[in-house]
Order: C-alpha cells, then sequence, then structure tokens
C-alpha cells in the first residue's frame, strides 16, 4: 500500500518542508488540489452531496507550478493532480506542460483528471459546462497522442484540428487517473491507467470497488490490453490503522492518503505542527 500526502487548504508557504518531510517519513507522494477561480456564490452540489468546504477565500495554488516546485526539492516522491479539472482547459497548453514537468521531474509526476463538478468555474474559463465529460474523453484521446506522436490531426465532436505537435515529449508514458464515481467515470478510469476516489465510507467504498472491477473486466473481454500497472487511490472514512489498509490492500486498493491530520484542522496549522504529524504517521502506519 502506498501513501500519499493529501495537500489542501493549507499554507502554501509550508508546501515544500511539507514534501520533504513526507519523503523522508516513506510518503510515495503528495496530492495537489485544482481550482483556478471560485466564484463567489455558486449552486453547484459539492460530490459530497453537502456544502463545498471551502470558498474563493481558499488557497488553491497552480497544482502544476507546485508539482513542479516540490519535485524539484526532493529526489523520490511523487506529485499528482487530485484532480485536474481537465475539460475547463484546451489540449495544446496542457499537454505542453504536464509533458515538461514529466520531463523535468524524471517521470515523477502523475497526471490525476476530473470532468469537474463546479460548473460556474468551468464556464468562467469560457469551456462548455454541457458534454464536458465527452470532452473530457476527447482531450483523454488527444493527449497520449501529443506525447507520443510527432504530429498529430484531430476531428471530434469538440476538438478540430490540422497536424501539429508538442515537444519536449515524455520519455515514459505519463500515467492518467481518472476520478469520479459514476459508472461513466469508472469506465473512463478503466481506459487509463487507473482511478481515484475520494472519501467514502467502507460499505459505498466496496460497492465502488466492485464496479470498478466490473469496469475493468468488461473492457479486457472486449480485447483491449490493460496499462502496466492500474491504480486504484480510495479514502476510507475510519481511523487510520494498519488494520484498516491491510483490509483495503485485500480489496485492490495500491494507495491512500495517509491521514496525517484532518481536513483543514486548525490544530495542525503550523509548520512545526504538520511535520511532527507528518512523521508520526510514518512511524506509526507506513514503517509499522
Amino acid at each position: 500500500m502506498d501513501f500519499w500526502l493529501t495537500y489542501i487548504d493549507e499554507d502554501p508557504d509550508h508546501t515544500i518542508a511539507v514534501a520533504k518531510a513526507a519523503e523522508a517519513a516513506g510518503f510515495r507522494g503528495i496530492a495537489l488540489a485544482d481550482h483556478v477561480s471560485v466564484p463567489v456564490r455558486f449552486a453547484s452540489r459539492h460530490p459530497s452531496g453537502g456544502p463545498a468546504p471551502f470558498d474563493h477565500r481558499t488557497d488553491f495554488p497552480d497544482p502544476l507550478v507546485t508539482a513542479a516546485a516540490v519535485l524539484a526539492s526532493t529526489t523520490r516522491l511523487l506529485a499528482m493532480t487530485y484532480v485536474y479539472v481537465l475539460p475547463m482547459r484546451e489540449p495544446f497548453s496542457v499537454a505542453s506542460q504536464v509533458a515538461t514537468l514529466a520531463r523535468l521531474s524524471g517521470d515523477r509526476f502523475r497526471f490525476g483528471v476530473g470532468a469537474g463538478w463546479l460548473e460556474e468555474e468551468i464556464a468562467l474559463l469560457g469551456q462548455p459546462v454541457r458534454g464536458r465529460g465527452r470532452r473530457m474523453d476527447e482531450m483523454l484521446e488527444v493527449l497520449p497522442r501529443l506525447w507520443t506522436e510527432d504530429a498529430v490531426a484531430h476531428r471530434g465532436e469538440f476538438l478540430d484540428f490540422a497536424p501539429t505537435g508538442v515537444a519536449p515529449k515524455p520519455r515514459a508514458r505519463v500515467p492518467i487517473w481518472v476520478g469520479g464515481r459514476s459508472p461513466a467515470a469508472l469506465a473512463r478510469a478503466a481506459r487509463h491507467d487507473g482511478w481515484l476516489g475520494m472519501n467514502y465510507d467502507l460499505d459505498e467504498a466496496f460497492g465502488l470497488l466492485d464496479a470498478l472491477a466490473r469496469a475493468r473486466d468488461a473492457r479486457a473481454a472486449a480485447g483491449f490490453a490493460p496499462p502496466p500497472r492500474f491504480e486504484t487511490f480510495l479514502i476510507a472514512n475510519a481511523a487510520p490503522s494498519r488494520a484498516l489498509y491491510d483490509r483495503l490492500e485485500q480489496r485492490g486498493v495500491t494507495s491512500t492518503a495517509g491521514a496525517a491530520w484532518g481536513y483543514a484542522d486548525r490544530a495542525f496549522a503550523s509548520l512545526d505542527a504538520k511535520l511532527e504529524a507528518i512523521a508520526a504517521f510514518g512511524r506509526r502506519i507506513i514503517d509499522g
């Protein structure tokens, strides 16, 4: 089981020190959230079903820039976007930024993507809200081609362009991990390199894992080869323990969030408190 530190709604000035501490404690990587500009008022519902746990004043440093800083400051730690809202972008700058990040980091970046839920933000960035799942599928078809082919031409529902290229290319496959809990999201994850779950009670988590397995089996039955490694990331709403993580691993979960502290827990606002909690989690869970 790999453990990732989710660094969301925390002081950006602490990021590098936290990343270095996470690497020393044995965390596999750091997970970075993505919002560009949060409207003061919005009607969109958060995926949890409750109110959004943030607002327009919450810090959301750019995740690709942050990943570059983290990866430049560490040697083994990975970084991933959790999750990058792909359909509120165009594909060419995304392809260039991710390829550059993969090259400069020695392939230590994992591209976690999702369709997004904050419709007002997607519209604010000038992208269509309706059909964003299909637009994301089309982008996920184009991006690996831009990373591997000399020049790419495409004509689809949302994207239409003459032959064009992106360079530099990544040296290795960029793992694409897809977030979401709907049947469409699980099928999309099965087409790529992994699935990114959120926080679930155990019964719901196991139901989603079963649905994901069925989606992967259906793809295999259709004759598609599996990726070199399929990642299954999930966070269980339960107290962290070695027994919990062993149980998740038995159900096919390959990685989870290392709960060094709770989301936006002000008891860990100081850098010293964060560093102590990371080291303690490493000793108690990762090394235990």
